[in-house]
This record gives C-alpha cells, structure tokens and sequence, in this order.
C-alpha cells in the first residue's frame, strides 16, 4: 500500500456513480472529503485504483477509482471492511 495525493477537483461524477454510492450509504461530499488529505491506496485489477481514507466523523471509506482522461472515475465507495480495516493497522 503506499500513499498518494488525489484532489477532489480530479474526481469525475455522474447522475450514475452518485446514486450507486448512495445504495452504499455514502454521500459524494464523504468521499471528497477523504481527498482533502493524503490517503492509502493499492491497484486493483484492471489497473484501478482502491483508496482508503476517513472522513471527518472518522468514518473509514474504500473508495475505487479509475483513471481516465479528464480525471478519476468514481467507481464505489463504501464503509472499509473489516479486514481492510485491520490492514490499514499494520
């Protein structure tokens, strides 16, 4: 895992990332909230991006991400499990 600065001006929204976030209970303005600072992040498969950071109520998101062009495409987002929570740890 290694650590990286995203701003949030570089994530791509859409009508349809917003509503999948929102079947997972996370609002855009949590996962932009994680980008105000430096996070974790590891590569997933199809070169994307999986981001982990916390929220200002100390919420612990996974956020997954995809390069494009014009920016990063918010894929999910989502609470942390708790394996990834007990990896951040280490």
């Amino acid at each position: 895992m290694v650590k990286v600065k995203i701003h949030k001006r570089d994530l791509v929204w859409d009508e349809w990332n917003i509503k999948h976030i929102a079947k997972h209970n996370v609002k855009q303005a949590e996962v932009e909230e994680i980008f105000a600072q430096t996070v974790r992040a590891k590569k997933s498969y199809k070169e994307r991006l999986v981001v982990f950071g916390k929220t200002k109520e100390k919420r612990l998101l996974t956020v997954v991400l995809e390069k494009e062009n014009r920016g990063y495409y918010v894929l999910s987002s989502r609470t942390a499990s708790r394996k990834e929570r007990i990896d951040l740890l280490k």
